[in-house]
């Protein structure tokens, strides 16, 4: 076996773990851990807002509080509509949006074709509310 192969590779290993060496020295400081308290101070001083676990509970039952006071509790009205065989899905979003369970006829329709609901659309008497999301129509059409 020859010496130099072996020799070469010992220089090539001094000469990486010389370079690592010298990289990690000449590399910036490393942050170091801050406590949350510190943190707060710094982002303080550079004029950021720290929003709290304390006002964030506060702020919530505030704002359900007035949501309460302000909100006029009114009962949501529920709309029964019957699917018969052969219906469209187009025909469907049309009975929907007469119906007032749907505000826009076309992006119903095309909700459904889009999410695969329109070829699962079921027949029958369905109890609809009229503040339901559109997913929740499709989901109850189609069960």
């Amino acid at each position: 076996m020859r010496k130099q192969p072996i020799r070469a590779f010992g220089f090539g290993l001094l000469a990486a773990s010389a370079a690592l060496y010298i990289s990690d020295q000449t590399a910036p400081e490393r942050p170091i851990e801050l406590s949350a308290q510190q943190m707060i101070q710094r982002l303080e001083a550079e004029n950021y807002v720290v929003q709290k676990k304390e006002n964030e509970q506060t702020e919530k039952q505030l704002d359900s509080a007035q949501k309460e006071t302000t909100a006029p509790k009114t009962a949501v009205q529920s709309v029964t509509v019957i699917i018969e065989s052969g219906m469209s899905s187009n025909e469907i979003a049309a009975k929907l949006k007469e119906s007032g369970i749907i505000q826009d006829q076309a992006a119903f329709n095309q909700f459904l074709t889009a999410n695969g609901y329109a070829d699962k659309l079921q027949t029958g008497s369905f109890v609809l509310k009229k503040d339901m999301a559109e997913k929740e129509v499709a989901d109850a059409l189609t069960k």
